[in-house]
């Protein structure tokens, strides 16, 4: 223990005592720092910069120019070198600086070898307990470095934060005047005239459970169970819910979903299997190319998102209306939410790439990313590090937001090898 840390740990046991414990509990031997001296000092840990070398100043008041005018209260999120909190405390028109720690770790480390107790002691400053943020407060400032640092325990917290960066870019491509979607929109006017309501499935299925199937690589650990279950008599089984992706490994295993939901521009009759079953239904987004809706042999409904731009589309011809936030497992989940299904149990949802692998049947990039590019990473359900892309954690986390909005149904993962999903308890499927 050095004095440093010893000074800077004594304010935190007086005024957060709580906080104080977790970081006393939180060794730093396993990161790797350096200093690293230009015109100003910083500290290297794992490869990451926790600030500007060249200078720290000025790039703490590039952080602070984000926040909106006028504001009284601000959480940062992440320290850095400490720069953002101590500018912070300066400014007369903030009373409330929440700093919330992304990895205790990488704090005992920063308070080590660094004096940080003029913010730390500063009446303004609220230092958060970690890993009881859940939510993002509405005016922040997150510290990119240690986005990249974080802790294992903060990976949610760190994936919001992320999500939020980009969420601007991730709009853009769902613009309400362009041409592309506006373009395929006309195309599919007489299936969205032709074709019932997907609300009217309702009246068909009267299951209380159902099976909904992404097409996760963790899908293949499942076949025998999803077949035998497939295989019980219609009033005494799971309803089973899949995902186009999927479609061709549920087919392959000899696996025949009820419904089928496709949802994506992209989505083309190479994705689905050759030969469809009569008795396998279509939910389906506008948005899919005409020639998957035409050439579809059974049952075909329809709905939408959620989303801006279906609003004009819902005033003229109106349709069932299901979350969705990136991903088609989502729609998904609420179509089966909307028949009535108290349990429901997900297959193949890993958000991530267990066993080196995107997908189930897929060859790797053969629908998407290759696993071996991931940079990313998430949680799995063993409490491990499992690789993964940015947008599979934007599909976990809004999936979780989901889920809370759901507490009389219950939500079950089938395997652990792939992302832990909050609000999902795991059942044994094999």
């Amino acid at each position: 223990m050095t004095e440093l840390f010893a000074s800077n740990l004594n304010i935190i046991v007086k005024r957060w005592p709580i906080v104080a414990a977790a970081i006393k509990s939180s060794p730093f031997d396993h990161l790797k720092a350096h200093l690293v001296i230009g015109s100003n000092q910083t500290i290297s840990v794992n490869g990451i910069q926790l600030s500007s070398r060249h200078d720290r100043i000025a790039e703490a008041k590039l952080y602070i120019n984000t926040l909106p005018k006028d504001v009284n209260s601000v959480t940062v999120y992440g320290v850095g070198m400490g720069d953002v909190p101590t500018l912070l405390i300066e400014k007369n028109s903030i009373n409330t600086i929440k700093v919330c720690l992304l990895n205790t770790s990488l704090f005992s480390l920063l308070i080590t070898y660094t004096d940080q107790s003029e913010w730390l002691s500063h009446p303004k400053v609220q230092l958060l307990e970690p890993q009881k943020q859940n939510r993002l407060d509405p005016v922040y400032i997150a510290i990119t470095p240690d986005l990249s640092l974080v802790s294992n325990e903060n990976a949610s917290l760190r994936d919001l934060l992320v999500y939020e960066n980009n969420i601007e870019f991730v709009n853009s491509k769902h613009k309400l005047d362009d041409p592309v979607i506006k373009a395929r929109f006309s195309e599919n006017l007489s299936f969205l005239k032709l074709d019932p309501d997907a609300a009217m499935l309702k009246l068909i299925h009267k299951q209380h459970t159902a099976f909904v199937i992404g097409s996760g690589p963790t899908l293949e650990e499942h076949y025998g169970y999803l077949k035998s279950q497939r295989e019980r008599p219609s009033n005494d089984r799971p309803l089973l819910i899949a995902v186009d992706t999927s479609f061709k490994a549920l087919m392959g295993q000899g696996i025949i979903p009820d419904i089928l939901v496709s949802i994506e521009h992209n989505i083309t009759q190479e994705h689905l299997p050759e030969s469809i079953p009569e008795t396998v239904t279509l939910v389906y987004f506008p948005r899919i190319p005409a020639k998957v809706i035409s050439s579809w042999p059974g049952p075909r409904f329809n709905a939408y998102s959620k989303g801006k731009i279906y609003d004009q589309l819902h005033k003229t011809y109106p349709k069932l209306r299901l979350f969705t936030n990136g991903s088609v497992i989502h729609p998904a989940i609420d179509l089966a939410v909307h028949l009535n299904i108290w349990e429901i149990t997900l297959f193949g949802c890993d958000f991530s790439y267990p066993n080196n692998k995107t997908h189930a049947f897929w060859k790797d990039g053969e629908i998407g990313p290759k696993a071996g590019n991931a940079k990313h990473w998430i949680i799995n359900g063993r409490g491990e590090r499992v690789a993964t892309d940015l947008n599979f954690r934007a599909y976990l986390r809004n999936l979780e937001h989901y889920i809370a909005t759901k507490p009389r149904i219950k939500f079950y993962q089938s395997n652990l090898s792939g992302a832990k999903i909050k609000g999902t308890q795991f059942k044994d499927c094999k």
